[in-house]
């Protein structure tokens, strides 16, 4: 069996990938940030809608795939 890089997966598995980060930074800001009341010290965000955090971390996750799908791989064949 051979091994696939990141860049060889197909577009879905990458928009899976996006999904779960994202849903696990949704996670963090219900149980943690919410409950906890962490977002006291958090400037623009909004408890319970869509903020600049959640926007930020959508674009961090996506250039961090969007970057790991187009890096030369290094390794040899």
């Amino acid at each position: 069996m051979e091994t696939l890089s990141f860049r060889q997966l197909p577009l879905v598995v990458k928009i899976g990938i996006w999904l779960v980060f994202n849903n696990a930074w949704w996670s963090i800001e219900e149980f943690v940030i919410d409950r906890k009341g962490l977002w006291r010290y958090m400037p623009y965000y909004r408890v319970g809608n869509g903020c600049v955090w959640d926007l930020a971390i959508a674009l961090i996750v996506g250039f961090a795939i969007w970057r790991a799908s187009h890096r030369t791989s290094t390794l040899p064949a």
